[in-house]
């Protein structure tokens, strides 16, 4: 099975879920790619996972995401929308309203984008 995209993230956060993921039995690998991770002041990697362990590391960020909006019901639809700036309207990852990508920031909520 192949290895997955987590996603994007600092490389101190990247580094302190790959501590914890490894003492669960889980590998994270974390990989630099000019085109998705920055460097300088705020360094990102791509963190990856093996394929065969998608199910329980989705499950482990989904926790600590959960962890850190402690009190709130996120709508993961709205979450898991990709924002694609040739699109004609998005979505609003926070409320779920629609608005023009060329606008960078939620009329409704206000959520900077």
């Amino acid at each position: 099975m192949e290895d997955i995209l987590i996603g994007v993230m600092d490389l101190q956060e990247a580094k302190n879920h790959q501590f914890k993921l490894k003492n669960e039995g889980l590998e994270l690998m974390l990989k630099t790619n000019g085109e998705t991770c920055t460097t300088g002041c705020k360094v990102t990697v791509e963190v990856w996972g093996r394929g065969e362990d998608q199910d329980k590391l989705m499950a482990y960020f989904k926790n600590d995401y959960l962890k850190h909006v402690k009190g709130h019901v996120p709508n993961f639809d709205h979450l898991n929308a990709i924002y694609d700036p040739t699109a004609t309207e998005v979505i609003c990852q926070a409320c779920g309203a629609s608005f023009s990508p060329t606008v960078n920031e939620c009329p409704d909520c206000g959520l900077v984008y």
